[in-house]
């Protein structure tokens, strides 16, 4: 398990060097720069654009040869130097480091709210296959599936904050993050975040339910005279979690690659999504490219802890 734990750490790094790279020179290969965002203001006030670009290029480097912006980089970031923002006027270490909790808090709060309720339903809808609340749970699964989120997202402000008066239309960052006001205003975007989610796991807990029950050990374990509770707690479910890791844990990757910051904008909620949004429109290289980084590491780190956390689950999966 070492030795495999260390390969994929090596192929991560491969992996992430190879993104960063990429997005390093599409970035800086296209046709806009951070300083076409003080063209305007330099027209207006009377100057020569010309010659103030060219020194705004040359104070943060831009001037430089690609090679010599890229290696530049790379010894920064080796040393822990993610560079400047500049639609922000401050490292990117310090944006980062202020923003990254609300992504946090949105993507904690969803998956728990899936994980919860998806299960929990695709167990239910599973046990009772075939009845009015297995036909009510597939309807809201394929429902719940097809919507967009950012779609369901502007329904719920319309519908709850605007229709309603229940909810902010915005996001209020003066509470407290883990205040129960700043719980509340986190309800729908965790819904618009959580529910597509959710309803992929109903489907999927249902099925994987559905498999185990028709197997031999599950009349075995009824034959013995056990109670329907341990049947399906200890015995289906248990042999059911492996594929549904799985999923979840893939399904937090894209969660937080993609729906989450679409879910950011949407709401307003000034997380890494809502920066690097701001940041693409301002031609903002560094934080662009410090977030894409941020955001691969994760996705292999949480496809990593998902290798290893099948060999606890299932002791006969052995990586060589």
């Amino acid at each position: 398990m070492r030795s495999y734990i260390i390969k994929r750490l090596l192929y991560s790094l491969i992996i992430a060097w190879g993104i960063l790279t990429i997005t390093f020179i599409l970035l800086r290969v296209g046709p806009t720069s951070p300083v076409d965002r003080y063209i305007l203001n330099i027209a207006a006030k009377g100057q020569d654009v010309e010659s103030v670009t060219k020194a705004i290029e040359a104070r943060y480097g831009l001037d430089k040869p690609l090679y010599e912006q890229y290696f530049g980089y790379m010894g920064n970031l080796l040393q822990g130097k993610l560079g400047w923002s500049f639609s922000s006027s401050s490292t990117v270490v310090d944006l980062i480091a202020s923003h990254w909790i609300y992504s946090f808090q949105l993507i904690f709060l969803a998956t728990i709210f899936a994980i919860l309720l998806g299960v929990g339903l695709g167990m239910l809808s599973a046990v009772k296959k075939n009845t009015k609340i297995d036909y009510a749970a597939s309807i809201f699964s394929f429902i719940g599936i097809s919507v967009p989120g950012f779609w369901l997202g502007l329904m719920l402000i319309l519908v709850f904050a605007v229709q309603l008066g229940w909810f902010k239309t915005y996001y209020d960052t003066s509470y407290p993050i883990w205040s129960l006001q700043n719980l509340k205003q986190l309800i729908l975007p965790v819904m618009a975040l959580g529910i597509g989610e959710l309803a992929a796991y109903v489907r999927y807990t249902r099925s994987a339910m559905l498999d185990n029950l028709r197997k031999e050990f599950v009349t075995t374990a009824r034959a013995k005279g056990l109670p329907e509770r341990t049947v399906i707690g200890k015995h289906v479910l248990r042999n059911a979690i492996l594929p549904l890791v799985t999923i979840i844990m893939f399904d937090l990757g894209s969660v937080v690659f993609g729906g989450a910051y679409l879910t950011e904008i949407v709401f307003g909620i000034p997380g890494l999504g809502q920066v690097s949004f701001n940041a693409i429109f301002a031609n903002d290289y560094a934080v662009v490219v410090a977030v894409t980084l941020i955001g691969t590491f994760l996705v292999l780190f949480i496809n990593l802890a998902t290798d290893i956390l099948y060999t606890y689950l299932d002791p006969r999966i052995r990586y060589d």
